[in-house]
């Protein structure tokens, strides 16, 4: 059975946002993706995230109906 998805379109406004979000998506257990145009990458992967890089609007997708994607992009760690 496949599990729910839970998606947003977020853009990463500064470098510090983006590293953050990537340690939390890192302490997930589940898969999350990070898609730019035709471009999906691991959103566990720093080097990867950062390719995409700021300013261009994004769709993160958690593939864990129970998670909300905001709470990858909280500050409160």
């Amino acid at each position: 059975m496949v599990s729910q998805v839970r998606k947003i379109k977020h853009t990463f406004t500064t470098v510090e946002e983006l590293v953050a979000f990537v340690v939390k998506a890192e302490r997930c257990s589940f898969e999350i993706k990070v898609i730019s145009n035709h471009l999906v990458i691991d959103g566990k992967s720093l080097m990867g995230v950062m390719i995409i890089g700021i300013g261009k609007q994004v769709e993160i997708i958690c593939y864990n109906e129970a998670f909300s994607p905001e709470q990858l992009l909280d500050y409160a760690a």
